[in-house]
C-alpha cells in the first residue's frame, strides 16, 4: 500500500478522491505533481489497472517527470501501462491507430515549422500570388488560429474586419489539401484530428473511454478550446473521472489561445464537481509569498486562495533602480557572482527573468563583459539548426519511405546532382500520373531517360541505394544495437562530412558535428523490442517536441539562466532576478490596450516572483535612450502592489550602490568556475560564450 501519510490534508482529499470530475486548485509551489501522482498510485492501490490510467500534461519534461515519479510509488509492470503524455502525445497515439478512418493513410508523417512555411510558399505559388516572410507567418497564424477553434478563417470573428480572411481562406483549403496529399499532418491536427474522430464517431469514442477510464491532466490552466473539446470527447459515459490540476493565477498563455476562464467555469463544463484548494507553498520563503500574495489579489476575476509557507520570513523583497538599462545589466552581471561566493551559492542557483527577449540581448553583452558563465533559454532551438534537419530528416526516411516532405529536404543533400530542375521535373511527372514523389524519383533512373540528367539519375540511383540497403539493415538490428546503427547510418549519409566541408571554423565543424551526435544518441532514451520500434519511438517524440529540450539540468550546471517570464514557469531558482519592471515592459504595452492585459500580465509578474525561493530581486530603469535623449521611464504599477514592510528600496545614488557595494564581484571565484567549467588554458578570449555551444556554433 503507498504511504499517504507525508501528504498535507488538501493533498490527501485530492489523493483519495476517486470517482467524478474534481478540481484542484493547486497554488504555485504547493505539489501538484505529488498530487497528480500519488493520486495514480493510488488509484493502482484501489485495483484499478494501470492501463486505464491517462495523465495528460503540457510538456514532455514534465510528463518525463511525471513517469519517473510513478515509477518510484508502483510496480515497475504498473509504471509502464500508466499513459502519462502531452495533449499532442495523445493525439498523435489516437491517430496512430483510427486516422485511417478520416482517409489518411497510416505512415503519415508529421511537418513542422519549416515545412509549412514552405507549402504555403508553394500555395502562393500556385496562385501567382508572392508574399514575404513576414506574411507567410501571417497567414500560418491565421490557418493554427482556425484549426485550434475548429473553424475555418472566414468564420473567425476576425473575419468581418480583416481584409485578408479571403485570401486567407483560400489559402487555407489549399495548405490543408496539400497536406492530404502528402499524406501529412501538421502540429495542430495533432488535436484537431483526433477530437474530429472522436465526436463523429461513436464506436472510436467509446473505445478510448473505456481504454482510459480515469483522466488527470496537469495545467489545466492552459488549455485551449480544442484541449477542452478532446477531454469533454475523452471523458463521459460509463465514466467521468476527470481530475484537472491548475492554478487561475498562473494562467499567462492567453497568447498561444489559452482561455483562463475555462478554470473558472469548470463545473459549468463538467456537473457534479469536487474543489479542493491546495495553498501551502513547499518553494519561497514566506516574504516572496506575502508579497506575491498582494500583487496577485488584485486581478478580480480569480479563484481567492493564499499562499503560505512554513519556511520562515526570509530576507526582504530588493527594490533596486538603476540608470538604464545597460548599467541595469552591468550591476546585475557584476553582483552575481560576488553574491554567489558570499552566500556559497553555485551559479545555476540564479535566474534573471525578464518580459520580453528584447531584454536578452543587453544582458548577454552584460554577462559577456563581466565573464560569467550563463545559458539563455529561448532561444534558437537544436532542431532548427539545418544539419539536424537534415539528418532527422534521413532518419524518418527509414522508418517511412513514403514521407515526401523529408525526401524533398534531402534529396540533393550532400549535393548529388539531383538539382531544382530535375526535381521540377520529376514532381511534374508524378503529378500528372497521380504519384508520390518516391515513386518519380525512383523511375528516375530508367522511365524519364534524358528529361533529367545522367548525373541526376546517378544520384537518385544512389540515394535510393543507401536508403534502401540502411532500411533493410535496420529490420534486422536488434534493439540494443540501435544507437550504433543510427550513428552509423547518420555518418554513411554523408551529412557530417558536409558539415566538415561546408564549415571555415573548424572548431565550429567540430562542435555541430558534436551537437549531431549527442542528438542522435538520444534514441538510447526510448524503449522498444526492435531497433526500427526504438527509432520511430525516438522520431516521434522529436516530431513532438519541435523546440526541443534545451534547459537539462546537466546544461544549467555551473551558469546562470536567463530566460522570459513565459519561459520560467515550472522552475524555481534560490535567487530570481526580476529585470525591467517598468511600465510598458511589465505590464508590457500592448497588454494595455487589450481587454484583460493587465490582468494577464499581473499574473504573469505572479509566476516570476513565484519563481523564487529564498531572494527576490526586482530591478528598473529611470530612463531609455531614444535618439540621444533620456526618455524616463514609470516603475511598474505591481511595485506599488507589494506592501512597503516587505521591500527595501535602492537607487543608484543610495550608499548601498556606491562603488564599495560593487566590488562584491570576487575575481577569483569568477576565474575559478571559468577554470572548473572551461579548464585551466582556454585563451582569454575564448571565455565569454565558449560555455554556451549553440551560441559559439552561430557566429
Amino acid at each position: 500500500m503507498i504511504d499517504l501519510d507525508g501528504l498535507n490534508p488538501q493533498q490527501r482529499e485530492a489523493v483519495t478522491h476517486v470517482t467524478g470530475p474534481a478540481l484542484v486548485l493547486a497554488g504555485a509551489g504547493s505539489g501538484k505533481t505529488r498530487v497528480i501522482t500519488f493520486r495514480m498510485a493510488h488509484l493502482i492501490d484501489q485495483g484499478i489497472p494501470a492501463s486505464n490510467l491517462l495523465g495528460v500534461t503540457f510538456t514532455n519534461k514534465a510528463a518525463k517527470e511525471m513517469q519517473e515519479r510513478v515509477a518510484g510509488l508502483v510496480a515497475k509492470k504498473d509504471a509502464r501501462k500508466v499513459t502519462l503524455s502531452t495533449f499532442h502525445a495523445l493525439g498523435l497515439r489516437i491517430l496512430k491507430e483510427d486516422i485511417t478512418r478520416l482517409g489518411y493513410r497510416k505512415g503519415f508523417a508529421i511537418v513542422d515549422d519549416a515545412d509549412r512555411f514552405r507549402i504555403v510558399r508553394d500555395v502562393l505559388g500556385e496562385l501567382n500570388l508572392r508574399g514575404t516572410r513576414s506574411n507567410e507567418a501571417n497567414l500560418l497564424q491565421i490557418i493554427s488560429k482556425a484549426k485550434n477553434a475548429m473553424s475555418s478563417p472566414a468564420r473567425l470573428p476576425e473575419a468581418r474586419y480583416n481584409p485578408e480572411m479571403p485570401r486567407a481562406q483560400r489559402i487555407f483549403d489549399l495548405y490543408n489539401q496539400s497536406l492530404r496529399n502528402l499524406n501529412a499532418v501538421d502540429f495542430d491536427d495533432l488535436l484537431l484530428l483526433p477530437t474530429r474522430l472522436l465526436s463523429e464517431y461513436g464506436d472510436l469514442r467509446h473505445k478510448w473511454r473505456m481504454r482510459y477510464r480515469f483522466v488527470m491532466v496537469d495545467e489545466y490552466q492552459d488549455t485551449n478550446p480544442i484541449q477542452l473539446q478532446l477531454l469533454q470527447q475523452l471523458v463521459g459515459a460509463p465514466h467521468y473521472n476527470l481530475m484537472v490540476v491548475g492554478d487561475d493565477d498562473q494562467s499567462i498563455y492567453a497568447f498561444r489561445g489559452a482561455v483562463s476562464d475555462y478554470i473558472l467555469r469548470f463545473e459549468e463544463f463538467f456537473e457534479g464537481t469536487k474543489v479542493i484548494a491546495l495553498e501551502q507553498n513547499y518553494r519561497s520563503v514566506g516574504t516572496i509569498l506575502e508579497a506575491s500574495n498582494a500583487v496577485i489579489a488584485k486581478n478580480v476575476k480569480r479563484r481567492k486562495k493564499t499562499l503560505w509557507s512554513q519556511l520562515g520570513a526570509g530576507q526582504p523583497i530588493e527594490s533596486i533602480e538603476l540608470p538604464n538599462p545597460y548599467e541595469e545589466a552591468a550591476y546585475i552581471a557584476r553582483r552575481i557572482p560576488g553574491q554567489a561566493h558570499t552566500q556559497g551559492r553555485p551559479l545555476h542557483a540564479f535566474a534573471i527573468l525578464f518580459r520580453s527577449n528584447r531584454y536578452a540581448q543587453v544582458f548577454e553583452q552584460a554577462m559577456r563583459d563581466a565573464r560569467v558563465p550563463y545559458r539563455l533559454l529561448g532561444g534558437q532551438s537544436v532542431f532548427d539548426r539545418k544539419e539536424v534537419r537534415d539528418a532527422v530528416a534521413y532518419l524518418r526516411l527509414l522508418t517511412n519511405e513514403r514521407d515526401e516532405m523529408s525526401l524533398r529536404r534531402i534529396v540533393n543533400v550532400p549535393t548529388r546532382g539531383v538539382g531544382t530542375t530535375a526535381q521540377t521535373r520529376l514532381a511534374e511527372w508524378a503529378r500528372q500520373r497521380g504519384e508520390p514523389l518516391v515513386d518519380a524519383l525512383r523511375a528516375g533512373s530508367g522511365e524519364l531517360g534524358d528529361t533529367i540528367s545522367s548525373r541526376a539519375r546517378a544520384g537518385l540511383v544512389s540515394l535510393f541505394e543507401l536508403l534502401d540497403g540502411w532500411r533493410e539493415r535496420l529490420r534486422t538490428t536488434p534493439a540494443n544495437q540501435t544507437r550504433a546503427f543510427v550513428e552509423a547510418y547518420v555518418k554513411a549519409t554523408g551529412v557530417p562530412a558536409m558539415i566538415r566541408s561546408n564549415e571555415k571554423n573548424a572548431n565550429i565543424a567540430r562542435a555541430k558535428v558534436r551537437m549531431l551526435a549527442e542528438l542522435v544518441a538520444g534514441v538510447d532514451a526510448h524503449e522498444g523490442e526492435t531497433a526500427r520500434s526504438r527509432l520511430a519511438s525516438w522520431i516521434d517524440a522529436v516530431s513532438l517536441d519541435p523546440k526541443g529540450s534545451s534547459d537539462d539540468d546537466d546544461e544549467a550546471r555551473g551558469r546562470v539562466t536567463m530566460m522570459t517570464l513565459h519561459s520560467s514557469k515550472g522552475l524555481e531558482f534560490d535567487v530570481v532576478f526580476m529585470v525591467g519592471m517598468n511600465e510598458g515592459q511589465l505590464p508590457h504595452s500592448r497588454a494595455l490596450e487589450e481587454p484583460g492585459g493587465v490582468d494577464e500580465e499581473r499574473r504573469l509578474c505572479y509566476v516570476g516572483m513565484t519563481r523564487a525561493r529564498q531572494q527576490l530581486i526586482l530591478s528598473r530603469a529611470r530612463y531609455v535612450l531614444k535618439r540621444n535623449a533620456k526618455e524616463p521611464l514609470k516603475p511598474s504599477r505591481f511595485l506599488a502592489d507589494i506592501p512597503d514592510r516587505l521591500v527595501r528600496n535602492y537607487r543608484s545614488t543610495d550608499e548601498t550602490l556606491t562603488e564599495e557595494k560593487q566590488r562584491e564581484l570576487n575575481a577569483e571565484f569568477v576565474a575559478k568556475i571559468r577554470r572548473e567549467l572551461l579548464g585551466e588554458d582556454v585563451p582569454d578570449a575564448t571565455l565569454a560564450q565558449d560555455v554556451d555551444l549553440d551560441d559559439e556554433a552561430d557566429a
